[in-house]
């Protein structure tokens, strides 16, 4: 039985102390500075007491001396906070949206999380040549891309924690025969997949084609809270944790889950389109080389 602190909440608490360590100062201290005890401000940083006011947030961000633009975004965050509601949606930013912080924030601090993805390799497993030709094609005008690449290459070092928690991704064939950027790079992601689904706490299980079950998802599974669900696009992404929509989305991930291949045949199937990615890449250079010599 979780705790009945909503996920939001233990995120705005987790956001709210880095501010409060950042400034150097004790629960105690800060106390003093907005009229409030000490408990008291721990279960606002721990997720214990459920919605805040904005007026809290306002007050205990200028004590902590946090600048104006990270104010108004907590602010607008505090707003979402609504249990009754089961879900909130976080925005995709320039490079770490809220999406992605959120996202970040929750895989931290997750014991089982398990997710399908339809179209691309999920973001946990994907090679830096791949993100990026993934991302190119839908940053902004003048995005830093380099950053974005960096923030999702760290988020992935969650999967090698110490007493990390244990990822199942159920990815559909079509995501590994569909080419991104190039075969070469193809071969190299799924070759990387390879080595991934061989940690202790990883498992891949692909989809065969001619399944479907509609869009991506994510089930995060906690020891102590709630089951929460998060779902991703363009833009921004959506967390869910109404029991309702969660048991639907456990129900598809069943489904799912009866059709894909197990832990070995998905290997094998794996490694054979790393082979025929990289097979098309080397009659492709070899043709090219030949037309090269023919001029």
């Amino acid at each position: 039985m979780g705790l009945k602190n909503g996920a939001a909440s233990r995120e705005l608490g987790a956001l709210l102390r880095k501010h409060r360590e950042a400034a150097g100062l004790t629960l105690i201290q800060l106390g003093e500075l907005v009229g409030r005890s000490a408990p008291s401000l721990f279960r606002l940083e721990v997720g214990e007491r459920g919605s805040s006011t904005e007026v809290e947030v306002v007050h205990y961000l200028v004590a902590c001396g946090a600048a104006f633009q990270d104010v108004q975004r907590l602010v607008r965050f505090s707003r979402e906070l609504s249990d009754e509601r089961g879900y909130w949606l976080c925005s995709h930013g320039e490079w770490m949206g809220d999406s992605l912080r959120s996202l970040v924030f929750h895989e931290s601090s997750v014991a089982r999380s398990l997710s399908y993805e339809p179209e691309v390799i999920p973001g946990m497993l994907q090679t830096e040549a791949y993100m990026r030709a993934l991302l190119l094609p839908n940053v902004a005008p003048g995005a830093d891309v380099e950053r974005s690449v960096q923030a999702r290459i760290e988020r992935q070092c969650t999967l090698f924690r110490r007493n990390a928690a244990k990822f199942t991704f159920l990815v559909h064939e079509r995501a590994l025969r569909t080419v991104v950027n190039d075969r070469r790079t193809m071969a190299e992601q799924l070759l990387a997949m390879l080595f991934l689904a061989d940690q202790w706490n990883i498992k891949i299980r692909i989809v065969p084609e001619g399944q479907s079950f509609g869009g991506s998802f994510r089930i995060f599974e906690f020891d102590r809270f709630k089951t929460l669900v998060y779902l991703d696009n363009h833009v921004g992404g959506l967390f869910l944790q109404d029991k309702t929509h969660v048991e639907s989305y456990t129900s598809v991930l069943r489904r799912v889950a009866a059709v894909a291949l197990d832990a070995q045949d998905s290997r094998m199937l794996i490694a054979d389109l790393a082979g025929e990615h990289d097979r098309v890449e080397d009659c492709r250079n070899d043709t090219g080389r030949v037309a090269q010599e023919q001029l």
